[in-house]
C-alpha cells in the first residue's frame, strides 16, 4: 500500500489533526528523497573511480606531453569530486530536513528556508557579478584589437595608454572599451595615438552632454574639424558651441550637430566659419524646428550662391536653373535696388560668406515687393529650399542669429561646466561603476589569463567531447545534472569560443 495512503488512513483512523499528518507526510518524503540520493552515489561510486583514471588518460591523449601524468589524474578526480560533493551535500540537507520536519509543520520549515533566501540571493548576486569578469576583460581586449589594427606603436606604450585609459574612463563617466573604441575610430581617421586618445575624450563629452551616440559624436565633431580645419587640440570648442547654442534656443545639440554634418563643407567653402554656421541653423531652427533640414538648405544656398552646378549635382540636388556668381548678382542687384552686393568690398575677385550675404538682405528685405521676395528666392535657393531660407531670413530681421552668433563667439568653457554637472547624475555613477568594475576585472583576469582559459575551454570541449562518444554510461550515471553544472562554469568562454570549432 503506498505511504502516503498509509498515513492518511492511520491519520482517519487516530482523527490526528492535520499537523500531525503535515510532519509525518514530509519526514517519510524527506527520507525517501535522502535515501535515494545515497543509494544512486553508493551504486555509482565503484564506477566512478574506474572512470575517473579512464579520464585521466584521455585527457593526457588530448593535451599531450603538456600536461604531467599527476595533473591529468588530478583534474579528473576534480571532476568527479565534483559530482560526489553534490551528491553528499544534496543527502546531508535532506537529512537536515528529516530530523527537523518531525518537530516542525511544513511551514515552518518553508519560513526556516525563506529566511535565510536574503543571505543566499545575496550570494548569487555576487557570483552573477563575479561571472561577468571574463566578458568585460573580453570587451576591453577586443577594444584594444581594434586599435591595434588602426595604429603602430610600441608594447609600452600601448600599456601605458590602457593604464591611462582606466582612470580618464571613471573621470569621464565611459565604460574602458568604450573609451578605448573611440580611440581607436579617431585613430582609424588619421589622427595619431596620442591625437586619438584626447579625441576620444572630447567625444565622450560631447556624447555625454549632447545626449549622442559614440558614433555620432565622432561622425559630427570629425566633419566639423576637417571642414574649418580645426585642430584636434581645439576641438572641445566644437562641443562648447554646440551646447551652448543647444541650451540657449529651442534646438538641441545633437540636432545643431546634425544640421552642421550636412551643412559644413559647403559652408566652409563659402567663407563662412563655424560660429556663422552654428548661428545661421540654430537662428533658423527656432522658426522651423528642423536643424537638419535648415543645415541641408544652407548648403543648397551656398553653393547656389556661388553657381557651384557641379557640387550641386554632386548631392543630387536640381541645379537646372543655377546662375553663374555674376549674373546672379546681376539679378540680386535688381529685386534689391542696388543694396546687396554679393562679392566682397575690398577684393570684388572674391564673393561674401553666406551669412554676409543674407545679413545684407534681411536689412532690405521688407522693402522688397512679396513677388521679388519670392522670385529672389527662388534665384538663391531654388523651390525646394526656399521656405527654410525665408525663415532664416526672419530670424535674422529678429536678431536671432546674430545673438546666436554671439553666443558661439563666447562659448569658451561651456562643454566642461555642463560635463561636470551631468557627472553628478543616476547615469554618470552608473557609468562610473562600469568602468570601475572593468577596471577590476582587468586587473583580476586580464585577457593573458583569459586567452589561457579560453584555449584551456577549448581542450576541454575536445575532452568531453571524446568522453562522452567513449564512455556512453556518464551521461546515465550523473543523469545530465552534474555534468550540466561543472560545465555550467564554462559557459561565458563557450559562447566565445564554442562557436569557433563549431
Amino acid at each position: 500500500m503506498n505511504n502516503d495512503y498509509k498515513i492518511r488512513l492511520q491519520a482517519m483512523i487516530d482523527d490526528s489533526s492535520l499537523a500531525d499528518v503535515q510532519k509525518k507526510l514530509a519526514k517519510e518524503r524527506l527520507k525517501i528523497g535522502a535515501d535515494i540520493v545515497l543509494d544512486q552515489f553508493g551504486k555509482n561510486k565503484a564506477e566512478i573511480e574506474k572512470q575517473s583514471k579512464a579520464l585521466s588518460n584521455m585527457i593526457k591523449g588530448t593535451l599531450g606531453d603538456a600536461v604531467p601524468d599527476k595533473l591529468a589524474m588530478q583534474w579528473a578526480k576534480q571532476f568527479y569530486k565534483e559530482i560526489e560533493s553534490g551528491a553528499k551535500k544534496a543527502a546531508g540537507e535532506q537529512e537536515k530536513l528529516n530530523d527537523n520536519a518531525a518537530d516542525q509543520s511544513l511551514s515552518q520549515v518553508f519560513n526556516k528556508f525563506k529566511n535565510t533566501k536574503i543571505g543566499t540571493d545575496s550570494i548569487n548576486e555576487l557570483w552573477n557579478q563575479l561571472k561577468k569578469i571574463p566578458e568585460e576583460v573580453y570587451k576591453i581586449d577586443t577594444a584594444m584589437t581594434k586599435l591595434y589594427r588602426v595604429t603602430d606603436e610600441t608594447d609600452w606604450k600601448y600599456s601605458q595608454f590602457l593604464d591611462q585609459a582606466a582612470s580618464k574612463a571613471q573621470g569621464l563617466g565611459r565604460s574602458i572599451s568604450g573609451l578605448i573604441d573611440q580611440t581607436a575610430a579617431w585613430a582609424g581617421l588619421g589622427f595619431s595615438l596620442d591625437e586619438a586618445d584626447k579625441l576620444a575624450e572630447i567625444s565622450s563629452v560631447y556624447a555625454n552632454i549632447g545626449n549622442v551616440d559614440d558614433q555620432t559624436a565622432i561622425s559630427e565633431l570629425a566633419a566639423a574639424m576637417k571642414a574649418f580645419n580645426i585642430e584636434a587640440s581645439d576641438s572641445i570648442t566644437i562641443v562648447d558651441q554646440l551646447n551652448a547654442l543647444g541650451s540657449e534656443y529651442s534646438i538641441s545639440a545633437a540636432d545643431l550637430g546634425d544640421g552642421l554634418r550636412k551643412s559644413a563643407n559647403a559652408m566652409a567653402l563659402a567663407n563662412n566659419d563655424i560660429e556663422q554656421t552654428l548661428a545661421m541653423i540654430a537662428g533658423g531652427a527656432e522658426i522651423t524646428r528642423d536643424a537638419g533640414g535648415m543645415g541641408n538648405s544652407l548648403k543648397v544656398l551656398a553653393l547656389r550662391l556661388r553657381g557651384m552646378k557641379g557640387e550641386l549635382e554632386a548631392f543630387g540636388e536640381d541645379a537646372s536653373d543655377v546662375l553663374p556668381a555674376d549674373k546672379l548678382q546681376s539679378r540680386i542687384s535688381e529685386y534689391t535696388k542696388g543694396a546687396v552686393n554679393i562679392f566682397d568690398d575690398f577684393d570684388p575677385s572674391k564673393l561674401k560668406s553666406t551669412y554676409d550675404i543674407l545679413l545684407s538682405i534681411s536689412r532690405v528685405w521688407n522693402d522688397i515687393s512679396a513677388t521679388d521676395q519670392a522670385e529672389l528666392l527662388d534665384v538663391i535657393a531654388g523651390k525646394q529650399d526656399a521656405g527654410n531660407v525665408s525663415a532664416l531670413l526672419k530670424a535674422f530681421q529678429k536678431g536671432q542669429v546674430q545673438q546666436a552668433y554671439g553666443d558661439a563667439l563666447n562659448s569658451d568653457g561651456y562643454a566642461m561646466q555642463e560635463q561636470a554637472r551631468w557627472l553628478d547624475s543616476l547615469e554618470a555613477k552608473t557609468q562610473q561603476l562600469e568602468a570601475a568594475f572593468q577596471s577590476l576585472s582587468n586587473t583580476v583576469l586580464g585577457s593573458d589569463v583569459l586567452k589561457v582559459l579560453a584555449d584551456g575551454g577549448i581542450a576541454l570541449l575536445n575532452i568531453l567531447d571524446k568522453l562522452v562518444d567513449g564512455f556512453g554510461l556518464l551521461p546515465t550515471l550523473v543523469s545530465g545534472g552534474a555534468i550540466t553544472a561543472f560545465i555550467k562554469n564554462f559557459d561565458w568562454l563557450c559562447n566565445k569560443s564554442c562557436l569557433k570549432i563549431a
